[in-house]
């Protein structure tokens, strides 16, 4: 996968370079400035586990039917 360059928004200047990520903040060591940046497409290879049974936030295991 191809490496993106993220560069500030203020200077240009190059702060990083990275292939996956949500969301990424990075305060700018020339200007100062936070520069924020999103992922623009969703990340196939991760799992949402929202609302399952199987993985309770509090530990307990799901009761078998």
């Amino acid at each position: 996968m191809a490496l993106k360059e993220i560069r500030c928004g203020g200077c240009n200047r190059m702060l990083a370079r990275a292939s996956q990520f949500d969301t990424l903040e990075i305060k700018c060591p020339r200007c100062g400035r936070l520069n924020t940046q999103r992922a623009t497409s969703s990340m196939p290879n991760r799992k949402q586990n929202r609302g399952s049974t199987d993985n309770p936030v509090d530990g307990r295991q799901a009761s078998p039917r």
